[in-house]
């Protein structure tokens, strides 16, 4: 149950962080382009959806654990392709590795321990 509380705490700041850059992003972008700022929108709501999941997943909610996977898939190929396409930053092999490592420890089975 701990690593759930870990996993919630880290996945807050990272969908945090994601979303105010976002944020940012969409308000300096010019309406001219409505395909990129749909695009900016939706990954923006994922992050604030992600903000209210990683609460929930500290809390020890099921469904939480869920969501917190499928972004931490989206984080993944996205940190992927940002990697091969563009160029390698630090601050998307980060966030490749908090992905992958939160898909090993949410797929792990929960083992409560009888007291």
């Amino acid at each position: 149950m701990k690593t759930y509380r870990i996993l919630g705490i880290l996945w807050l700041a990272l969908c945090c962080y994601s979303a105010f850059n976002l944020l940012q992003a969409l308000v300096e972008l010019h309406r001219a382009a409505v395909s990129a700022w749909l695009v900016l929108a939706g990954y923006c709501l994922m992050y604030l959806l992600g903000i209210v999941a990683s609460i929930f997943l500290f809390r020890g909610v099921n469904w939480a654990r869920w969501f917190i996977v499928m972004l931490a898939i989206l984080v993944m190929l996205s940190g992927i392709t940002m990697m091969v396409k563009y160029r390698f930053t630090v601050e998307s092999s980060i966030f490749c590795v908090i992905g992958l490592v939160s898909l090993v420890l949410l797929f792990l089975p929960r083992h409560d321990h009888a007291a």
